[in-house]
């Protein structure tokens, strides 16, 4: 029988790499140049997110996917 602190920990790591995923995409949308940025400057992803209104939304979803992750980094221990 499994705990749920692993689970907690592959669902919140799954979420963060999606939107930063779907933020990096739509970054390309805009501006390619932008999209290449959040691919190789760490952080840019979240400096490209505040800037834009899609963006604000899906790093909420990147804040939760850090909340699990810690959330389930504590269950696990």
């Amino acid at each position: 029988m499994t705990s749920i602190g692993p689970v907690l920990l592959l669902i919140g790591l799954a979420l963060l790499a999606g939107s930063q995923l779907a933020i990096a995409l739509h970054a390309f949308t805009d501006n390619p140049l932008s999209g290449l940025l959040c691919f190789l400057v760490p952080l840019y992803v979240y400096v490209y997110a505040r800037k834009h209104k899609v963006g604000v939304w899906l790093m909420r979803g990147w804040y939760a996917g850090v909340a699990l992750l810690i959330t389930g980094g504590v269950l696990s221990s």
